[in-house]
């Protein structure tokens, strides 16, 4: 396993600029996610890294090693692709241990790293039929193993998951993070589903439009989003994004929601306590951060219920003030209705502010 790096790599299709002067650093044995909608430049930045793509401009750089102009296998890259890879004449075993004919001829030795790979991905009982005998899950399993049976510098996993249902997305996802400390191998994995990369991740990348946003832990892009668009794609309900102005009164400053405004922090004081005029901001607070009353309190913005969403075990209140819609997050079965007035609490401490014209994060 290796550290991979990408210096200032620019690709061009034509006249499409598919990515944008991108540099980051994959850690020797880290698992590290490339995560961005389609058409983000994730999958393009990925085939780079695997040498399957040559940069218009920039160099890729493995251990320290400038790898740019070598094929994948002078790379030593074991992939796994959305579709399972297998050959349908040769049975489960057969498939799996092909992958290991180059590096050793040892039957012992072949039998011995099959069944240990097998018993990670749990398909030992697998290994005897043929691909037509067993389910695409077990089949994209066998791909699995297929990869990361061999000694491989880097294990690239491009959107594995996607094609399959709901249930098997999730029993996989669980199994990622063990399977990554039994190889100890440096993972990267492409994604657009940001809560299977900040679930298994210990970095993630965002992209968006070929342009590198930010890398961090899950806990950093969740927390500390670098722009508008992180903060958005980030988390689950949606972040409320809500146009609003920012005025200084009487050494406090509020923030606009609707017809009415919300005081903020100590951050937004230092930051605008010598504005003398109102500033526009795009004002950010996730639906988990915001509680409802039906008494008013201090500092509590009055609104009315427009919608509410039920999650089983929980549910997502959309609120109106004025011309602005913000949603909540209520733990339980609440028993709001409708049209119903109501107090919504906005935790002043998990704000965010955004500039309207850069996107990029203010507080």
């Amino acid at each position: 396993m290796v550290s991979v790096e990408a210096r200032a790599v620019s690709k061009f299709f034509k006249t499409t600029k598919a990515l944008d002067n991108v540099s980051l650093v994959v850690d020797d044995g880290s698992f590290f996610c490339l995560l961005g909608p389609s058409g983000s430049g994730k999958t393009t930045l990925m085939r780079i890294l695997a040498g399957l793509e040559t940069p218009s401009s920039g160099r890729v750089y493995f251990g320290g090693e400038d790898v740019t102009d070598l094929s994948p296998s002078q790379r030593n890259i074991a992939m796994v692709f959305q579709f399972p890879s297998i050959y349908p004449s040769l049975n489960i075993y057969e498939n799996i241990a092909l992958a290991l004919r180059r590096e050793t001829s040892d039957p012992n030795e072949i039998r011995e790293r099959v069944m240990q790979v097998a018993s990670l991905l749990k398909i030992e009982e697998h290994l005897n039929k043929k691909s037509h005998q067993i389910d695409f899950g077990i089949l994209q399993r066998v791909s699995i193993a297929k990869a990361i049976v061999r000694k491989a510098n880097v294990y690239i996993f491009d959107e594995p998951l996607s094609n399959l249902d709901t249930k098997l997305r999730e029993t996989l996802r669980s199994e990622f993070q063990k399977i990554h400390s039994e190889v100890r191998g440096t993972f990267l994995y492409v994604t657009h589903d940001q809560l299977e990369a900040m679930a298994i991740a210990d970095k993630i990348g965002i992209l968006n439009n070929g342009k590198l946003l930010q890398v961090g832990s899950p806990d950093e892009i969740y927390s500390q989003p670098a722009n508008r668009f992180v903060a958005y794609f980030i988390g689950s309900p949606t972040i409320n994004l809500i146009e609003s102005e920012v005025r200084l009164v009487e050494n406090t400053v509020y923030a606009s929601v609707g017809d009415g405004y919300i005081p903020l922090n100590n951050k937004a004081l230092k930051l605008f306590q010598t504005s003398r005029e109102p500033r526009k901001i795009i004002l950010g607070i996730r639906p988990h951060e915001i509680s409802l009353s039906r008494e008013p309190l201090h500092n509590a913005l009055p609104a009315e219920v427009s919608l509410i969403e039920s999650l089983g075990t929980a549910q997502v209140i959309e609120l109106r003030n004025g011309s602005t819609v913000f949603r909540c997050y209520v733990d339980g079965l609440s028993d709001f209705k409708e049209k119903e007035k109501v107090y919504a609490v906005f935790n002043i401490e998990a704000i965010y502010a955004f500039d309207p014209k850069t996107d990029e994060r203010v507080f």
